[in-house]
């Protein structure tokens, strides 16, 4: 055991053990104590404490990741200093790097290898969007989560686009020398087109399981970064399409100019090269070099009287078919221009772009949909090639379309039992983690906090986590009840000790006959399998009943339903533990609203039938049902 596990830092976080080095900071899987989750704790080495550089990089960091809020960037929660610790924590991520990746099972697909770096390049546009350049970017700082999620990490060198940075002076090189950009190298401003550069070298590696330039120390491998070219991926992988070949090759263009000038560019690009395999619109035009990796005109030869005697021939031979063709298109009124200038279709729902560009000669494709806060769901937030170029009738205009906002409103789950927290998330777009039990004044399996808390904006798909009325030592892993009879989980539930079972009968569309939905079989459960829960939460079981009963009862109840539009559920109470619901609906705001209608059952006899309004029992009453 190190010094450092099970070390407090802050009276928070309990270091568990160490799971990374890097040059600048060990890294430490942890505890937070205040909310039980598990976190990665960055702290800056003790050999650098002193160094005012190092500091100063480690504070940058700080600053930057706490900025940046996108799935595919690890997200920093908290910074601080104790004691002889800086410290930065972020999430935890299970997975591996990317370069770990590579290393053990090889170059990716194609198909890999797009995903990977379109998920990179988002993460970048959004850090470009906020004036942050990484300047790092390198599969050490890519994490592939289990679900093949990648997230970019480590801003440690990351500066503001804004600032002037200079990155190589004599042999001191910031950023890793692989895929360092021509500009790092010279010492030059850094902006977005250096991680664009870093992205391509990162696609290269990918495609091909090499990087592109390899030395005996950092200042020659640079040097070939300045002066050499990356040889084309295709010639190196078959498998890899000329489309695809050509977006690395721009992307790793030595002037920056030259190469794209956005994440969202290239990303649209590298999406296309799967759908356009052998199109050339990624294609740089060919240049002669010069060792600095300039652009120079190819030097003139020299010439004898006898050819020069020929070219002036050729020339006059020239103007002379010149002249005549041209007389020749003007009698017969046969010139006509077949350029077009090509629209800007920025911010235009789709089918408006397309007759815009039909009008013009053009056609629209589809090249990929991606979340936008600033364009709204439908309209065009990217274009290739962009408005205001010319092109030639017939050309394609390829566009990025808003896949809408990826931001939701975390709704109130306060209140709430696990189920109906549960499908509200899910409604939202949000997952709920494994809930957190404690004591309190509440009635158990009632939700009685929550985090972030209700109207926060959070990105689609993120955690919300909530702390539940209950002892933790009551708990256990749900079941997987779905594919069971209902008999089957009733049996299991009952030895389980859980003690609060509603069972939904739901009549499957006849669409869905052909999908094996059996009768009497469990369609969908409440919580989930695995998730871990307190015998006192209430358990949903959704079972297909084609015929609900031949034993029937009118059931009539009048409730208030207050403020706002709420949920109204009635039930029989089959047993101690168990109900089954004969009524749900959603009634509008009003006093004494009816609640009528006919229940069923499979079996006769007297029963408690219970109205609830928002989860909360209401009215009860005691129904007979007998055949009909």
């Amino acid at each position: 055991m190190s010094d450092w596990e099970n070390r407090l830092i802050s009276d928070r976080y309990r270091i568990i053990a160490s799971v990374g080095s890097g040059g600048m900071a060990n890294v430490y899987k942890a505890t937070d104590e205040k909310t039980g989750n598990i976190v990665a704790l960055k702290v800056l080495k003790e050999e650098h404490r002193e160094d005012a550089d190092f500091v100063r990089r480690f504070e940058r960091e700080a600053r930057a990741v706490l900025s940046l809020s996108h799935p595919n960037i690890v997200r920093s929660f908290d910074v601080g200093e104790d004691g002889d610790a800086n410290y930065i924590v972020f999430e935890y991520v299970e997975g591996n790097t990317l370069k770990d990746i590579i290393k053990d099972e090889g170059c990716l697909t194609p198909k890999q290898a797009v995903s990977v770096i379109s998920q990179i390049l988002d993460a970048l546009e959004h850090a470009h969007s906020c004036g942050i350049i990484h300047r790092d970017v390198k599969p050490q700082n890519v994490m592939i989560t289990n679900d093949g999620k990648a997230m970019l990490t480590d801003f440690g060198i990351a500066r503001d686009a804004a600032s002037t940075t200079r990155t190589f002076a004599g042999t001191n090189i910031i950023g890793s020398v692989h895929y360092l950009s021509p500009e790092q190298a010279r010492g030059d401003h850094v902006g977005p087109e250096s991680d664009i550069y870093s992205c391509g070298i990162v696609l290269y590696e990918m495609l091909t399981g090499e990087v592109p330039f390899a030395g005996d120390n950092s200042v020659a491998i640079a040097l070939k970064h300045l002066q050499e070219d990356v040889k084309p991926p295709y010639l190196i992988n078959s498998k890899i399409s000329r489309a695809l070949s050509d977006v690395v090759l721009k992307a790793t263009a030595k002037k920056p100019e030259l190469r794209y000038q956005s994440a969202s560019a290239m990303r649209a690009d590298v999406l296309r090269a799967l759908k356009e395999p052998h199109g050339k619109f990624a294609r740089l035009p060919k240049q002669k070099t010069d060792s600095d990796g300039a652009s120079q005109p190819a030097a003139p030869r020299r010439m004898s009287i006898g050819n020069i005697a020929i070219f002036i021939l050729l020339v006059l031979g020239m103007f002379t078919a010149l002249f005549f063709t041209v007389r020749a298109m003007r009698e017969s009124k046969l010139i006509e221009s077949k350029s077009f200038v090509i629209p800007s279709l920025l911010g235009k729902k789709t089918e408006e772009a397309e007759e815009l560009a039909k009008l013009r000669g053009f056609i629209i494709e589809e090249a990929s949909r991606m979340p936008s806060d600033q364009y709204a769901e439908g309209t065009i937030i990217n274009q290739t090639p962009s408005g205001g170029t010319k092109s030639s009738e017939g050309a394609t205009i390829s566009v990025t379309v808003s896949s809408g906002s990826d931001h939701v409103t975390v709704p109130n789950l306060v209140g709430m039992n696990l189920p109906a927290a549960i499908e509200l998330a899910m409604e939202n777009d949000l997952k709920l983690a494994e809930p957190i039990y404690m004591a309190s004044d509440k009635p158990d399996g009632q939700i009685i906090s929550q985090d972030p808390v209700a109207d926060t904006s959070i990105f689609k798909d993120d955690v919300v986590e909530v702390w539940v009325s209950g002892q933790q030592d009551m708990n256990i892993d749900m079941p997987q009840f779905v594919g069971h009879t209902l008999t089957f989980a009733l049996d299991e539930i009952k030895s389980l000790g859980l003690k609060n079972v509603r069972i939904y009968p739901v009549t499957p569309d006849p669409k869905d006959a052909a999908k094996d939905v059996k009768e009497e079989n469990v369609m969908r459960q409440a919580p989930t399998a695995g998730m871990n829960v307190n015998k006192s939460a209430q358990v949903e079981l959704y079972v297909c009943r084609t015929f609900l009963g031949s034993y029937a009862s009118d059931i009539a109840f009048n409730v208030d339903v207050t403020d706002k539009d709420k949920s109204v559920v009635v039930t029989a109470k089959m047993d101690e533990c168990t109900e089954i619901v004969l009524y749900a609906a959603t009634l509008p705001v009003g006093a004494q609203q009816s609640v009528s209608f006919t229940g069923y059952l499979p079996q006769g006899g007297e029963y408690t039938c219970i109205a609830y309004v928002e989860g909360e029992p209401v009215r009860t009453s005691t129904s007979v049902f007998s055949l009909r």
